[in-house]
């Protein structure tokens, strides 16, 4: 599919004499289409206001900016779908309405759920995004008749989880009611061998609002502050770029004439049971990624990470070489410039891949990083900052097209987008599993965790996995802490949407830059799943087979079930929080010989030296009866029968 700018906006100009209901009526429109007469005649937001006046060059007036809309159609039962060419006539013509993309269907079409094949499912729409003032966009959304859909193009959001404000605090953070002296306090952070660290990040959190700075080349900062002196600091906030951990310091002793130092400690390596043996983090192994043959590695899965970006030049990431930046009309370069970090430490979760980092980096953890599926084909897709849910819409679009089999979508909206919805339904019938963080607001499941059809995944953590004067160390719900450390956050989203939890808490991935950091976030988490069920299907014989080889809605349901049934949930935990609970590659039915299976904490075949799930909550029923619904039951039914499940 390729992206059509439209300049129909000059063709308005010229049509501007034409009548709107004279329009609809020659187009065949429905008149409610149309917006209202007194819209109809609005005059050009230009001529508004003192700052568009010929003499007036230098200043503007601020006033409200027109918004970008989405408009699309939905297929109704028992209504023919009508051509969509009329309707973006009669917006062409419209006055102040402008087309500034055009999103024409995939012209893909999706495998037919039922066995009829004299019966296809419908392909695509054309989207157009249009650009019009709030008024009238209001007016085509209660006017459209009802096969149309008229939505905000709103912007897409990304993880807040990076520079987080401390919970305890937000009392305090608060507008002064009257100006006050500020005073400055200095900082230095340093690391390891008392060397400076540059680009590290200082929050200081006290009276008004929090404080924020970067070092520079010699680690220094200054920041300032409406405290009367450094004992009414609450807190103070420390984030590295890379390759050491965070500091976390509450109720800090700080002097404000002198330069108050802050050290921090170098990411801690790996360790490994044997020489030689391949590299895990923490969340792999409670996953059981160390538990598979070392020749697992995702191998023919083809993986879309929709996110900021990936810096392909990092060490563990050379192998990346497809990509595209639809933040800037397609571009096949600035993809691997990643402004945010997220796409690049999400890809090194995902395929990370030690044979791409010809000589590790001196000081870092390059050397003990390995990516849950090294040997997948990964796509990427950068959509934020600067991108809409139109470029979402784009990027599933060519998901499709380049027939891909599971995708991330590592952005969220502050809102619902029914157009998204349909492009994701399209996505999953095209066979297509789409993986998705379930947000970290700590409320409810953000967009696009919240469509049906897509895997939800909550964060979860693991007591000892980081220091304890970390912001990592803040995260754990104190009463949702199992017995083997495992704990639901308080900062990841849930509810009845949430598919299934997995680590998302001081994880340590690949940077910009070529270096490490531990972050924390639901998308880390969707990441362990992505590679999980790249495994699954590079792996497993039932994705593999004649039924459910091919890329259909059906391969899709199958993956989920599966995932389903290898999860542990936890005891006395909601399910909202956590899903159908932790996956684990040694829990998947059919996947592994019997010999090394391992159920409910008792190792099989594995030796004493076994790592156990004994500290592991039991789950609340057994796997053969987990409350799946009947599909789940049809799945495990089908793999008893084909003698992969006992």
């Amino acid at each position: 599919m390729a992206e059509q700018k439209d300049n129909l906006g000059q063709t308005a100009k010229s049509a501007q004499s034409k009548r709107p209901n004279q329009t609809s009526q020659s187009s065949g429109v429905p008149d409610a289409f149309a917006a209202p007469d007194h819209l109809a005649d609005d005059r050009p937001d230009s001529a508004i206001g003192a700052g568009a006046r010929a003499g007036d060059r230098a200043s503007a007036t601020v006033e409200r900016r027109k918004q970008r809309y989405l408009i699309g159609f939905r297929s109704l039962p028992g209504i023919m779908s009508l051509p969509s060419d009329p309707f973006f006539e009669r917006l062409a013509q419209m006055d102040n309405v402008e087309i500034i993309r055009r999103l024409p269907g995939n012209g893909v079409q999706a495998t037919p759920l039922t066995s009829n094949a004299a019966a296809p499912a419908a392909m695509s729409s054309e989207t157009v995004v249009v650009r019009m003032d709030e008024q009238r966009g209001e007016a085509l959304r209660q006017n459209a008749p009802p096969h149309v859909i008229v939505e905000r193009d709103a912007p897409l959001g990304y993880s807040d989880m990076l520079i987080p404000e401390p919970l305890g605090w937000q009392h305090a953070v608060q507008a002064m009611p009257f100006p006050r002296p500020r005073r400055e306090l200095r900082f230095r952070i340093l690391g390891e061998d008392e060397r400076p660290i540059a680009n590290a990040v200082i929050n200081m959190y006290g009276p008004g609002f929090p404080s924020q700075a970067v070092t520079d080349s010699s680690g220094q900062a200054s920041l300032q502050t409406n405290a009367v002196d450094g004992t009414g600091i609450h807190a103070v906030y420390v984030r590295p770029a890379a390759d050491y951990w965070e500091r976390y310091i509450r109720n800090p002793s700080l002097e404000s004439g002198q330069v108050n130092v802050i050290r921090l400690s170098p990411l801690a390596r790996t360790s490994r049971s044997f020489p030689g043996e391949r590299p895990y983090g923490w969340g792999q192994r409670i996953m059981k990624f160390d538990r598979v043959s070392s020749d697992w590695k995702g191998g023919g899965t083809k993986i879309g990470l929709i996110d900021s970006g990936c810096d392909s030049s990092h060490p563990l990431l050379r192998h990346i070489v497809r990509g595209v930046d639809l933040t800037r009309d397609r571009d096949p370069q600035s993809w691997n410039s990643d402004e945010l970090g997220q796409g690049t430490h999400c890809a090194g979760i995902v395929a990370g891949s030690a044979a791409a980092a010809a000589t590790p980096v001196s000081g870092t953890a390059s050397a003990e990083i390995v990516g849950c599926a090294p040997d997948a084909e990964l796509h990427i897709f950068k959509v934020v900052p600067g991108g809409y849910l139109s470029d979402l819409i784009d990027a599933l679009s060519q998901c499709i097209e380049r027939r891909l089999d599971i995708v991330q979508i590592g952005v969220s909206a502050e809102q619902f987008s029914e157009i998204v919805a349909q492009k994701i339904t399209e996505a999953r019938l095209n066979g297509i599993a789409c993986i998705v963080g379930a947000g970290n607001s700590g409320g409810a499941v953000q967009f696009p965790g919240n469509v049906p059809g897509v895997l939800s995944v909550s964060a979860v953590g693991k007591l000892g996995e980081y220091p304890q004067d970390t912001r990592h160390a803040q995260r754990a719900l104190p009463q949702l802490i199992a017995f083997s450390g495992i704990y639901a956050t308080n900062f990841s989203a849930w509810g009845p949407q949430v598919g299934m939890c997995a680590p998302g808490v001081a994880v340590v991935s690949s940077v910009p830059g070529g270096g490490y950091a531990a972050w924390d976030g639901s998308s880390m988490a969707a990441s362990h799943v992505v590679g999980f069920s790249a495994l699954l299907l590079s792996h497993h014989p039932m994705l593999q087979s004649i039924n459910y080889g091919a890329r259909a809605d059906q391969r899709v349901s199958a993956l989920y079930d599966i995932l389903r049934a290898a999860a542990i949930p936890y005891a006395q935990v909601d399910p909202n929080r956590v899903g159908a609970g932790l996956p684990d590659l040694q829990q998947v039915p059919g996947l592994l010989p019997t010999g090394q299976q391992q159920f409910y904490g008792t190792p099989i075949g594995i030796g004493t030296a076994g790592l156990s799930l004994g500290t592991l909550q039991p789950p609340f029923s057994p796997p053969d009866t987990y409350p799946g619904g009947p599909r789940s039951m049809n799945t495990l039914l089908q793999l008893r029968a084909a003698g992969l499940w006992l």
